[in-house]
């Protein structure tokens, strides 16, 4: 792996609150209604839980990676990512962009492209050179970001 010129782990406390108050209730509607006789099948309650633990592990955080090579943006465990080229980055159609709520938080789609974001704030936009791709993410480190583009392009142009 080459080495890293930029890392930012955003933690997505929002989701995981939310998300462990889900937890515990059902838990705790488990454990109230498993005396009841008309109690639901422990099966739906154990399966809703581990539906809902699973999200967390995959989205609990978002890692933005500048490389000599490549830029990254990771949630969670890795599984949902972008790996985009710094090469083929275009840091002339940088834009920066306030999010809406409308846009949401997450893994989203909007009018620009995709956005990774664990909060509302202001996004880098950065189009690839064939406009095909993006590296679209909220963060208040745009400058850090663009300076790490930069020097990754000047690294593989030598």
């Amino acid at each position: 792996m080459s080495n890293i010129l930029y890392k930012e782990t955003q933690y997505f406390r929002t989701l995981i609150l939310i998300l462990l108050l889900v937890v515990v209730i059902l838990a705790a509607t488990n454990i109230y209604l498993s005396n009841a006789e008309t109690a639901a099948s422990p099966a739906i309650y154990i399966t809703t839980t581990l539906l809902f633990t699973g999200i967390i592990v995959l989205f609990y955080k978002l890692d933005i990676i500048i490389t000599e090579d490549e830029a990254i943006l990771s949630f969670g465990i890795g599984l949902v990512k972008r790996k985009i080229a710094t090469n083929r980055l275009d840091l002339a159609s940088t834009k920066i962009l306030k999010t809406t709520l409308l846009w949401g938080i997450g893994y989203r789609f909007t009018p620009h492209g995709t956005l990774f974001n664990t909060r509302l704030g202001k996004a880098i936009h950065i189009k690839t050179k064939n406009k095909n791709s993006e590296f679209f993410v909220v963060t208040d480190n745009m400058e850090a970001i663009k300076t790490a583009v930069k020097k990754a392009q000047s690294i593989s142009n030598t």
